[in-house]
């Protein structure tokens, strides 16, 4: 899926216009739950896509989010999210001699999402869309036979959207655990460098799917 600028920017535009017509009505039918929340995400990220077509392995998800309940079903939530995987790959060429050669593509964004969300005795089932903006690196360590140890870095920026599903579990009225699935379309990524003539390059986008066990606090 292409995303584009002009896309994204709607997105976050309605997600805006929402925010502003309801913020008054912040809690007005529900005094029991608090209005705020913060959250520690921490999980697995799996990469689909052509992340996955060019062997990058599971690897981890991290994120840390501010929620603002806008009324009892309707969530905004803003945060930053960081998620990586690694490809290991081995060759030879002339200049280099034989190397193996280890590249860690790393994505951190800041991201926004509207969640809905129901309420059944102490579980809160939620669903959502949103989007945001990704900084790249691609990170690659190399070892070789003829010029030893060598590395370089490189990084883009591209937009993504993503949905999410999950739930969580109250157990007082200030702490929560819960369990959330994300799934994130991004752009292409475009990456390239070389190394002793060694190509060190992601051409792709970043989808892929992460599941995280979250923990968080109402105010």
């Amino acid at each position: 899926m292409n995303m584009g600028k002009k896309q994204l920017v709607g997105l976050f535009a309605v997600v805006n216009v929402i925010s502003f017509f309801m913020a008054a009505n912040v809690m007005a039918d529900d005094d029991s739950k608090k209005a705020n929340y913060t959250q520690v995400k921490v999980g697995m990220f799996q990469p689909t896509g052509d992340m996955d077509d060019a062997n990058y392995d599971n690897g981890g998800d991290f994120s840390v989010a501010y929620g603002r309940y806008l009324n009892k079903y309707l969530v905004l939530e803003a945060g930053f999210d960081a998620f990586g995987s690694e490809q290991n790959l081995s060759g030879t060429n002339d200049q280099a001699g034989s190397y193996t050669q280890d590249n860690v593509l790393v994505g951190a964004a800041g991201f926004i999402t509207l969640k809905g969300e129901y309420s059944a005795g102490p579980v809160d089932l939620f669903g959502g869309f949103g989007g945001g903006i990704y900084s790249v690196t691609l990170a690659s360590e190399i070892d070789s036979s003829r010029l030893g140890d060598l590395d370089t870095d490189d990084s883009d920026g591209v937009f993504g959207v993503h949905v999410v599903a999950g739930a969580n579990y109250n157990i007082n009225e200030r702490f929560f655990v819960g369990v959330e699935g994300k799934y994130r379309w991004t752009d292409d990524v475009d990456i390239r460098e070389t190394v002793a003539s060694i190509p060190v390059e992601y051409t792709g986008d970043l989808s892929g799917y992460s599941v995280t066990l979250t923990g968080g606090f109402r105010f």
